[in-house]
């Protein structure tokens, strides 16, 4: 009988209590998924509309998007480092707060510019949840439970990242992008208001030393194994930004004459993603990390390709290509980035993480760029030779 209490003492060290309930944890992740990401890329389906009011070319208007996505990636760091300090929990709900309320304003702010300064001061607010998000459910349920509610939040985020790019459209077309994009601020807010309420509490946070956390990201931003997983990251996200931000562009104009509602119905090949995803680390345990990211880049220079095509179906097969490999490449690289990172991993993946965001703002902007210099056929070399490239990287990439 004296034996009992001390095998409890062994067996348990080190494995943190539970202390969220499965249903609150989800929600909560679900709640900042859907919100974070659908605010995030909504305009994308907008930027014809927004071209016209300000008489912008297409690259000038692809920036509602990169502003938002280049303050998400500078302030990923950032972020993690005030966690360390502060707490996951605390910071998380600070990133909720500041959300809502700049979510809300930005729609608000004249003139061009200051939809500009808006939507980069709601992506440096909205950059705190995916910086901290993961390992907070760590803290708060636990490594047996935490693969659970971090698989609802990336389903979360797919969700959001398509619903935004959805709805935005049609409802712009009936009341006007600007209105379109505030009514969307109003119900980001109050997910993300939700989000902070159902946050449940963790353990007490053991704040760590800023300078051993800049020791560790030092040593991650040079990491061989890593780096080559960064770069592919930032190609293939900054691939398919670009066509997405073009997209509407071209099937709005002639010979196509298509309406905004219709086109953001080719977003709906992001779905595509959701399957080549979830095959990712099938694919890693039986090829190896290398063959899904060849696999995936290949992808991305077919559909570029195909998208020189002129029937719409066969346009949105490329996109479907392009959309499908992204992930593929996505899925496949962040979980590598992990594994590379060894004792490191976090700050390994919150450096995947910047680099990602910095590809969807620079080359999302450059990929619009070619399309007004040069039309489809510049933007579709863009994206080949950005598929080649992430190839040539995947070769430099250690199983």
């Amino acid at each position: 009988m004296r034996r009992v209490p001390t095998v409890e003492r062994v067996t348990t060290v080190g494995i943190p209590p539970l202390t969220a309930s499965p249903r609150r944890l989800g929600a909560a992740m679900w709640t900042t998924g859907i919100a974070t990401f659908g605010v995030l890329y909504a305009p994308q389906g907008l930027l014809t509309g927004i071209a016209e009011t300000y008489r912008l070319t297409a690259a000038d208007a692809s920036w509602v998007v990169s502003a938002a996505t280049l303050g998400l990636a500078l302030a990923i760091l950032p972020w993690a480092l005030a966690a360390d300090r502060f707490g996951r929990r605390r910071m998380l709900r600070v990133a909720a707060v500041a959300a809502a309320v700049i979510a809300v304003a930005s729609p608000l702010l004249p003139g061009f510019a200051g939809l500009l300064v808006g939507r980069f001061l709601l992506g440096a607010a909205l950059g705190g949840i995916p910086a901290l998000a993961v390992a907070y459910l760590h803290e708060a349920a636990g490594p047996q439970r935490a693969g659970v509610a971090a698989g609802a939040y990336v389903a979360a985020t797919s969700v959001g990242g398509l619903a935004g790019r959805l709805v935005a459209a049609p409802v712009g077309e009936v009341v006007g992008w600007r209105l379109s994009l505030e009514l969307l601020g109003i119900l980001a807010a109050a997910l993300t208001v939700l989000f902070a309420v159902l946050l449940p509490p963790t353990e007490e946070h053991r704040p760590v030393p800023l300078g051993r956390s800049l020791r560790v990201l030092g040593r991650q931003a040079v990491n061989p194994r890593a780096l080559p997983l960064y770069a592919i990251g930032a190609m293939v996200v900054g691939a398919m930004v670009a066509v997405f931000n073009a997209l509407g562009f071209r099937l709005e104009a002639a010979p196509y004459f298509l309406s905004a509602t219709a086109v953001s119905l080719v977003f709906l090949t992001y779905l595509s993603g959701t399957v080549t995803s979830r095959l990712s680390s099938a694919l890693v345990q039986r090829f190896g990390t290398r063959m899904p990211l060849v696999a995936a880049g290949a992808a991305m220079v077919v559909g570029a390709v195909i998208t020189l095509a002129s029937p719409v179906v066969v346009i949105v097969l490329g996109v479907l290509l392009i959309t499908a490999g992204m992930f593929l490449a996505h899925a496949t690289a962040n979980a590598a980035t992990a594994r590379a990172g060894g004792s490191g991993r976090q700050h390994a993946v919150a450096l995947y993480s910047v680099a990602y965001y910095i590809g969807s703002s620079v080359l999302g902007t450059i990929g619009a760029a070619a399309w007004t210099a040069g039309g489809w056929a510049a933007l579709a070399g863009l994206v080949a030779v950005l598929g080649v490239l992430v190839v040539a990287a995947s070769v430099k990439v250690r199983d």
